[in-house]
């Protein structure tokens, strides 16, 4: 398994509180890994109107325009670099969102991407979702997403779900060394399905054992948990909001049960809801060991 260290950061900024607030977590992030900045404003190429029989409209984006914005860009992070001591460079792009930020992660070659994310409810949840989820589901790297009451940086608690999915446990690594760069706490919680008798708890205990044992040799201060239910999203969240909790790791192929597909995936409901910054990890296949990580 490739080792995870975070050399790039990208951050997607609307101008929105949110997305101001998520260049203050990146910022932070970026000091403790010496990591560089990669800020980027997507402009959407032209807005679609469509009835009967109205085409499609197409509107291009106005020269000045795209000079203001890059403007407005080069401002904070001429801010960042004085206030945090932290490269950061600007990118400006024409097209969808959500394609342009994970396009544009790849061609830079970043390790992290942190947006900024209002959270949707309801019917725009199951069948649209947010841009901060599309990206989630689409970027290779991991997505950290940020609502925007989340004011404190850096993250003494990190709050890490397991199931028994067959990738859960990759993010351990991942947990590990964000808990070492933060000086974190691990909360290894897991979630065991409704039907659950004493022997397959048993069991599954001794997996969250094995977590905890090995963070620990890693250097990082680590407890476990157990608890039981139908919907693991919501038992994440809710567990998360009733106990110290700075940050969320999940994995992003991780499905419901049948009461919790009604509602999306885990990660469309985790990322969309959580009030608590939430890093969403995607699985590596193939993978059959997953402690294989240097932790550094």
């Amino acid at each position: 398994m490739k080792p995870f260290t975070i050399q790039k950061i990208l951050i997607p900024i609307d101008f929105s509180e949110t997305s101001l607030l998520a260049i203050e977590h990146a910022a932070f992030t970026a000091q403790l890994f010496k990591a560089e900045l990669v800020l980027l404003h997507v402009v959407e190429k032209y807005w679609e109107k469509f009835s009967i029989i109205t085409p499609e409209l197409q509107v291009d984006v106005p020269s000045d325009f795209m000079e203001s914005i890059e403007k407005r860009l080069e401002d904070i992070a001429a801010n960042i670099r004085a206030k945090n001591g932290v490269k950061s460079t600007c990118i400006t792009s024409n097209g969808n969102i959500y394609s342009e930020i994970t396009n544009i992660s790849k061609e830079q070659e970043v390790d992290l991407i942190v947006m900024g994310t209002h959270g949707v409810s309801g019917i725009v949840e199951f069948f649209v979702g947010s841009n901060t989820y599309k990206v989630v589901t689409k970027a290779t790297c991991p997505v950290l997403s940020v609502q925007g009451n989340t004011t404190q940086l850096g993250y003494k608690n990190i709050l890490l779900p397991i199931d028994d999915s067959i990738h859960s446990r990759q993010k351990v690594n991942h947990a590990i060394i964000l808990a070492k760069h933060f000086a974190s706490k691990i909360h290894v919680l897991g979630l065991a399905e409704k039907e659950y008798d004493e022997v397959d708890l048993g069991r599954f205990d001794v997996k969250l054992l094995q977590i905890q044992e090995y963070a620990v040799k890693c250097g990082v201060t680590c407890d476990r948990n157990i608890i039981k239910g139908s919907n693991q999203a919501k038992m994440t969240l809710d567990y998360a909001n009733s106990t110290p909790t700075d940050l969320i790791v999940i994995m992003t192929d991780q499905e419901e049960g049948i009461s919790g597909r009604l509602l999306g995936t885990y990660a469309q409901q985790v990322v969309n809801h959580s009030k608590i910054p939430v890093i969403s990890i995607h699985p590596q296949l193939g993978v059959t060991n997953p402690w294989a990580m240097t932790i550094n």
